[in-house]
C-alpha cells in the first residue's frame, strides 16, 4: 500500500516538474462589441503576463476608437469609457472629450513593454 502511494507521488511530482519545464501556452481572446485580439497565457504564469493583456487591452480601445470617430454611435463611447476606468487612465483623460481621446489615442492608450 505504501509503495502503491509512492508511486502515484511520483508521478504526480514528475508531471508537476514536466509541466513546469515545458510550461505549455494558451490563447486568450479579448471581445468588446465588434472589435477584439487575442494575447498568449502560459499555464504557470510569468510575471509579464499581465502586459501582454494590458497592450492586448490598448488595441481594443484604439480599434474602438476608430469605430467611434466613423459612427459616433454611444456604444462605442461607453465601452471607451470602460477601458479607460480599468486601467485607470482617468488622470490623462481628465476634462478631454472623447473625439480627443480618440484623436490622441495613440498617446492615451499607450503599451507596457517588456523585456
Amino acid at each position: 500500500m505504501k509503495t502503491k502511494f509512492l508511486k502515484i507521488v511520483g508521478v504526480v511530482f514528475f508531471l508537476f516538474v514536466l509541466f513546469r519545464v515545458i510550461n505549455p501556452s494558451y490563447t486568450k481572446k479579448i471581445f468588446v462589441l465588434d472589435c477584439s485580439d487575442e494575447y498568449k497565457m502560459s499555464v504557470f504564469g510569468r510575471e509579464y503576463e499581465g502586459f501582454r493583456y494590458h497592450n492586448s487591452k490598448m488595441d481594443v480601445a484604439k480599434c474602438l476608437c476608430e469605430k467611434y470617430l466613423k459612427t459616433k454611435e454611444k456604444k462605442y463611447e461607453s465601452e471607451i469609457r470602460k477601458i479607460i476606468n480599468e486601467f485607470e487612465l482617468e488622470n490623462s483623460v481628465y476634462n478631454m472629450t472623447i473625439e480627443k481621446i480618440c484623436t490622441d489615442r495613440e498617446e492615451v492608450f499607450f503599451y507596457w513593454y517588456y523585456e
